[in-house]
């Protein structure tokens, strides 16, 4: 008996071993533990960029101001961290800081007495970057400079990321050689059955021409003056220090809202409650971005004419930097819809360089490539893949106002037939966007969420041909008769 209760300890013993032994070892390649891609580490310097601002992002929890450029913490523990941090000698305190989208004395006051209430339903919760700060120094570092102290910045746990952005945004995609008129209104066109449009001549015959539906737009600024534009109901606001690349936004708001009229172009959406077009060379992406939203309601469309720099500094789009994508996750969770120019990079967003971004998730916005006008294949400049969702003509065959390639009648009266690229594109996306969200506010009384209008203008639209994924074309028609089939 004894014996056998001494084997059996000693077997009792032994499995305990092996099972040690197996909890110890290290985990097969198929095992390995995955960590998730976090919002840190994705600065780069980009070639031909020699001056930076510096945002960081501090967590809205630890931080309730900035009072004589220093940031004014909300604990004792953030506090001290501000102190003990930094590198060679330095720390936060080393530095001074703006805070990227401004607050009214009010704001403050009632941020640092903790009377901040919850946003309404559909409104932007501007509260939630009040620690999204510009390092004031940064401008005046090397690009080397900026980028060690962004690193140092994402050590810290209070810190939810900070993002280099040049001083100086890359210029809108340039207007490319002369190219025929175009009918990008139409659904079929007269010179082609292979050349469609978004139908907007339809959405007209019915009635349809934006009617209850604000927009924004951000880019370099564009002519208000202009005589196609002049009396519509374009505003500027945050107009830009000088008039470069003024043309650009003239461009774009003339595909949007041209008057209807007996001369020049009409705007496929002219009849919108409000167009405001913002400089983002004044406050900077994301403070331009926020005094757009502050216009804009749920079910409105925000058009960000920008790209930034990707791989190797080509263009991709805007929300490639992290505090443009986070304000537009923000803003589209509030119902506010934005389409986004994809960036003229030729960049395959699938590409392992683009990890970090897509794993990001869905911010919501709608991502627009440009195609050709015959065919819908991916323009040879395009950026594209998966994160893509629209396209647009692109391929110099826009017809607008601003430049002077098509008739020059004087510096308030130029007007293109070659505008091109994701520019020309994003408004011919957003004109079908407003479109239907127009039509879907009139017969009901509500408006269609961003991620929702996305999906059914992709579903609806006119295959893509050929190239690297840019999506389909929007059809006005067919987008309101699923949406009458399946209300």
């Amino acid at each position: 008996m004894k014996s056998r209760l001494l084997l059996a300890v000693a077997l009792c013993l032994s499995i305990m071993g092996c099972t040690k032994k197996t909890q110890d070892a290290p985990p097969s390649p198929s095992q390995e533990i995955v960590h998730p891609v976090g919002l840190k580490g994705q600065n780069q310097i980009v070639p031909g960029t020699d001056q930076y601002r510096l945002l960081v992002k501090f967590k809205a929890t630890s931080i309730t101001d900035v009072e004589k450029n220093k940031p004014v913490f909300s604990n004792a523990r953030a506090t001290a961290d501000a102190g003990t941090w930094g590198r060679s000698g330095n720390n936060i305190w080393s530095y001074t800081y703006e805070q990227a989208i401004p607050f009214s004395s009010q704001d403050k006051a009632a941020m640092k007495q903790g009377r901040v209430a919850p946003p309404e339903p559909g409104q932007f919760n501007r509260y939630a970057f009040r620690g999204l700060l510009y390092v004031r120094e940064a401008v005046n570092m090397t690009p080397k400079e900026v980028l060690d102290l962004a690193n140092e910045f994402e050590k810290l746990d209070m810190v939810e990321y900070a993002a280099m952005e040049p001083v100086t945004p890359p210029p809108p995609p340039a207007t490319p050689d002369f190219t025929a008129q175009q009918y990008y209104k139409n659904d079929v066109d007269g010179s082609g059955v292979n050349v469609r449009g978004i139908n907007a001549e339809y959405a007209w015959s019915i009635g349809v021409t934006g009617a209850g539906i604000r927009i924004a737009d951000i880019e370099w600024g564009y002519n208000k003056n202009h005589e196609d534009l002049v009396t519509t109901t374009c505003q500027e606001i945050l107009p830009p220090p000088d008039d470069q690349f003024k043309d650009h936004g003239t461009a774009v708001a003339g595909i949007l809202m041209g008057k209807k009229n007996t001369f020049g172009v009409t705007g496929m959406v002219y009849g919108a409650d409000a167009c405001y077009i913002i400089s983002e060379r004044v406050l900077g992406r994301p403070g331009g971005i926020a005094e757009g939203l502050k216009k804009l309601r749920r079910g409105d469309v925000f058009l960000y004419e920008m790209q930034t720099g990707g791989n190797g500094g080509q263009y991709v789009p805007a929300d490639y930097n992290q505090a443009v994508w986070d304000i537009t996750k923000t803003a589209t969770d509030s119902g506010i819809v934005v389409v986004a120019a994809a960036g003229n990079g030729n960049q395959n967003l699938d590409d392992a360089f683009y990890n970090a971004y897509r794993a990001r998730g869905d911010n919501g916005a709608i991502i627009v490539g440009a195609g050709t006008k015959s065919g819908r294949n991916k323009a040879s400049f395009s950026t594209y893949g998966t994160p893509v969702h629209l396209q647009g003509w692109g391929d110099w065959t826009v017809t607008s106002t601003g430049y002077t390639s098509l008739y020059n009648g004087g510096a308030n009266a130029g007007y293109t037939k070659d505008f091109s690229g994701t520019s020309s594109a994003t408004p011919i996306v957003a004109s079908a966007v407003i479109s239907v969200q127009s039509w879907y506010k009139a017969r009901t009384g509500k408006v269609l969420a961003p991620r929702k209008i996305r999906s059914v203008l992709i579903s609806t639209g006119t295959a893509q041909g050929t190239g690297g994924h840019i999506g389909p074309l929007p059809n006005i028609k067919t987008a309101i008769e699923w949406l009458i089939a399946n209300p």
